[in-house]
């Protein structure tokens, strides 16, 4: 085995481990603000129950394999299936993610701007989720069951009050009305703020992941 993604949870807390070549080299917990490790992953029961499964061991804590990772660059949208979905170095767009639970699709976007585009441009949070939302529904995800999540709308002109500058609100208010005016319900957000992030979805639990530059991570 080359490389995978495992998803781990128990009571306690979950684990997105990133492997290559049976060795663990990346990690998004959800305990990590409060571990002393933090990403570098020291042993604890997440890692060795991973470690094991990468063995062939078998495990008594819940272990899930993806199968990949898509990364949206700025403007465009990823869709896919039991995949980790991403976005990073958001400050003042959007990452929006949208998932069917009932048929796994799930989706995401990296917008810039607020409003439509008159030529098709998913830049553009109207026209990014618009289209989304339309392709996963021609490949299965079902209207009804689709719901949202998004982070990002971070203040990047922070010592700037022109109303024409604050694009990250304008953006999380733009990304917040078209979902409304879809009725799709908006299950999480975080925006706002002074500090980028990343943001990545876990299809394994429905949680969206949201990384601050400054390392605080926040699982919702």
């Amino acid at each position: 085995m080359s490389s995978s993604i495992l998803f781990v949870s128990n009571e306690r807390g979950k684990v997105i481990f990133l492997t290559s070549r049976d060795v663990l080299v990346k990690s998004f917990c959800s305990l990590s603000n409060t571990c002393s490790f933090q990403d570098s992953c020291r042993s604890c029961d997440m890692v060795d129950a991973a470690k094991s499964h990468l063995m062939g061991t078998r495990s008594n804590l819940n272990i899930k394999n993806l199968d990949g990772e898509l990364s949206a660059g700025i403007g465009e949208y990823k869709i896919g299936k039991n995949v980790l979905l991403k976005v990073m170095g958001l400050g003042s767009c959007i990452g929006v993610i949208l998932s069917d639970v009932s048929t796994g699709l799930c989706g995401i976007a990296h917008v810039l701007l607020p409003g439509a585009s008159n030529n098709g441009e998913t830049k553009y949070a109207e026209t990014a989720i618009e289209k989304m939302f339309e392709d996963m529904v021609k490949m299965g995800a079902r209207k009804n069951r689709i719901t949202a999540k998004f982070a990002g709308g971070a203040q990047v002109f922070k010592h700037m009050n022109l109303d024409i500058l604050k694009i990250g609100d304008r953006n999380a208010i733009s990304v917040e009305e078209t979902l409304i005016k879809r009725n799709i319900p908006i299950l999480a957000k975080d925006v706002g703020g002074e500090v980028g992030r990343n943001v990545i979805f876990n299809p394994a639990d429905g949680s969206m992941i949201v990384k601050y530059t400054k390392g605080e991570v926040l699982w919702l």
